[in-house]
């Protein structure tokens, strides 16, 4: 009677174990459904439910690891079970349990075969959890990218248009202000003259680089010294240079290859480059241009000690009509520098420290 009073009890025990691991599992599957679309809230809520399918669930931790997220405590105790996160054969991080170091157990044998088991399966679905996530991150990127592409296309045939229509009406007020302005004798009304003249100027300039973006302005390739090209940009640049004590630093490769590109194109790049960097930098600034030449392409380097560029506005840089300057730039810029180094068949590549400075390195592919 006792031994069947002792299986009795012993089988409710193991029962009751069996029912908890399940109870956890559900629990697991819960939280991956509810917060499928928060990877850190759902590991968070995760951890902070494994303890309940363990046998001594007030005693127990978990910590879990992927990345750069880690939620938990790393434990230190020996008692402990542990599973790898993995996506086919790669290891992306680890998920333990332990017993809190105040609550271990004396006795060796502290942990169940099922629940090294139930364990595995939870990082299981850990591991199935984060690479949805992934999977649906890449195709959040690639419906981006896809939006951007769209967004592009339908700016550039839309500035190209704007372009072409501001060209007549701008050149008008040009030319008929360049002969006011020669005919005319009062002082007052000169300068007047001459503040037409600018602002028409000005907006001129904007429609160059709207044509530029739109890819509305004939290329013209030829073989050109990249190192001649940057140094008759700085030369044009002195005034901007001199005007904030700028020290420019030269560190030109001797042995640079001349390469087909578009001369007018490369200056437009040079002078964004170097203005952007003037901007960025206080009374007094250095600004340091090289250039490369490595196995299968040539860099053109324009680094700052200016004050950086926060790393959320860095995927934003290239944006068409982005601009950190507020009222004092158009957003276009960068976005024309892209496209034109895009052109030569390029990629620019930016490296920003806030409070630092930044280094942008255009790359060009080049024969040999």
């Amino acid at each position: 009677m006792y031994e069947e009073l002792f299986d009795s009890k012993n089988l409710s025990k193991i029962l009751s174990e069996r029912v908890k691991e399940l109870e956890c599992l559900y629990n697991i599957s819960r939280i991956a459904t509810r917060y499928k679309n928060d990877i850190r809230q759902a590991l968070e809520k995760i951890v902070e439910e494994i303890p309940s399918g363990w046998q001594y669930p007030d005693a127990m931790q978990a910590f879990l690891k992927y990345g750069d997220i880690e939620i938990g405590t790393p434990s230190t105790m020996e008692k402990a079970q542990f599973v790898d996160l993995l996506i086919g054969e790669e290891k992306i991080g680890e998920l333990l349990v332990y017993f809190k170091e105040s609550k271990a157990p004396s006795t060796p044998e502290v942990f169940l075969k099922e629940e090294q088991a139930l364990l595995n399966q939870i990082g299981h679905e850990v591991s199935n959890l984060i690479e949805i996530d992934r999977k649906n991150q890449r195709e959040k990127l690639i419906q981006e990218k896809l939006r951007f592409n769209d967004r592009l296309n339908l700016l550039g045939e839309l500035t190209a248009g704007i372009a072409h229509e501001l060209n007549t009406p701008l050149g008008n007020i040009i030319g008929y202000s360049e002969l006011l302005q020669k005919k005319e004798k009062n002082a007052t009304k000169k300068h007047d003259l001459e503040r037409i003249l600018k602002s028409a100027k000005h907006a001129r300039e904007i429609v160059k680089k709207l044509m530029f973006f739109s890819c509305d302005m004939p290329s013209q390739f030829k073989i050109n010294d990249l190192n001649k090209l940057t140094l008759d940009s700085l030369d044009l640049l002195k005034i901007q240079l001199n005007d904030k004590y700028i020290q420019a630093e030269l560190d030109l490769c001797e042995d640079l290859p001349k390469f087909n590109l578009d001369a007018i194109q490369m200056t437009q790049v040079v002078f964004n480059m170097v203005l952007n960097a003037i901007d960025a930098m206080s009374p007094f600034g250095k600004i340091k241009i090289s250039t490369k030449n490595k196995e299968d392409h040539l860099e053109l380097i324009i680094a700052d000690n200016g004050k950086g560029i926060p790393e959320a506005e860095l995927p934003r840089l290239f944006q068409p009509f982005y601009s950190s300057k507020g009222n004092n730039g158009t957003g276009l810029g960068l976005a024309v520098s892209y496209g034109i180094v895009q052109a030569h068949g390029g990629d620019i590549e930016v490296e920003s420290v806030v409070g630092e400075g930044t280094t942008f390195t255009l790359i060009f592919p080049i024969k040999k």
